[in-house]
């Protein structure tokens, strides 16, 4: 009797039929959740774009106020740049450009200029111009907010305006 129910136990591996079948619910539950995200990459790139934009205006108030000067935050309908000296249009294109009317302020690591393009159907629904103190406040007398606008969604960025707090 011992040597059957032992026979029992070793040929009886594998799954229930319950179990397998919780597994295909569970796959079949994730799959129509997570392949459509990985379908449509537009939306992933935009909020990856409105995550640079907010780091970007952040590190402007930053560098203010690590190097007591003037960074301004400009922002045109595809573009945000920061410079040293105002540029409403982001409008130089060379490094020569760059480097005498604008006064850019480049990255720390390749030194390259501190600008960002939006991506495909996706644009800067506000343009401005404004520039942090030595102190990290900014320019201008209200709360700004500026937005981005793409694929039906409207995203905001708020710069405070007493404190600078970018949100």
């Amino acid at each position: 009797m011992l040597n059957k129910s032992l026979d029992y136990c070793q040929s009886s591996k594998g799954f229930t039929l319950i179990e397998l079948i919780m597994v295909m619910i569970l796959v079949g539950i994730l799959s129509v959740a997570i392949i459509p995200r990985f379908a449509n990459k537009n939306a992933f790139d935009e909020r990856g774009f409105f995550d640079q934009s907010i780091s970007m205006v952040r590190y402007a108030q930053k560098v203010a106020i690590a190097q007591h000067t003037n960074v301004f935050v400009n922002v045109t309908p595809g573009t945000i740049c920061l410079t040293y000296v105002a540029d409403p249009n982001c409008a130089s294109t060379t490094a020569s450009e760059k480097v005498l009317a604008l006064s850019p302020m480049p990255l720390i690591g390749d030194q390259s200029w501190m600008q960002g393009n939006t991506p495909a159907d996706m644009v800067f629904g506000t343009i401005i111009s404004f520039s942090f103190s030595a102190l990290g406040k900014p320019s201008f007398a209200n709360t700004t907010i500026i937005n981005l606008n793409g694929s039906g969604t409207t995203q905001s960025i708020t710069v405070e305006r007493e404190t600078g707090y970018v949100h």
